[in-house]
């Protein structure tokens, strides 16, 4: 229903925050909060390409850019990866390269399994109940 806020810069970026953050903080630990995970980095890759981001600060770039940290596939991993060191926020690069690893060596999110009924592997396990997860 929102599909013409992808017209303008910042009406994509309030769709992809609507679409990403939102689910994701009132959902936290259900299913529920990656339901539109897909539809929020097909907005911002529709964003990137009408370059849409040139224009928008540091700030408005790293919400854009999350939909891609959050995916488990790597292909979108090696952009967020990408976008994040061309933004210069070497926090928000952090993140990102630690996601990535996470989704090269498992191929998804352990913690994600229990709430998606994903049966977790023995190394996805001790990586669960290690001081890792915690840190990366």
């Amino acid at each position: 229903a929102l599909t013409d806020w992808q017209q303008t810069p910042h009406g994509a970026l309030a769709l992809v925050i609507m679409l990403d953050q939102f689910p994701l903080n009132m959902f936290r630990g259900q299913v529920e909060s990656f339901a539109t995970e897909s539809a929020a980095r097909e907005v911002a890759d529709l964003a990137l390409a009408r370059g849409f981001d040139r224009n928008m600060t540091s700030q408005e770039k790293m919400f854009m850019y999350l939909p891609f940290m959050h995916s488990e596939t790597l292909i979108d991993q090696d952009w967020s990866v990408r976008l994040f060191e061309e933004l210069g926020l070497e926090k928000s690069t952090n993140f990102a390269l630690h996601h990535r690893a996470l989704i090269a060596r498992f191929g998804r999110f352990p913690h994600r399994n229990s709430i998606l009924g994903r049966p977790s592997t023995s190394e996805e396990i001790a990586y669960l109940a290690s001081t890792e997860a915690f840190h990366g």
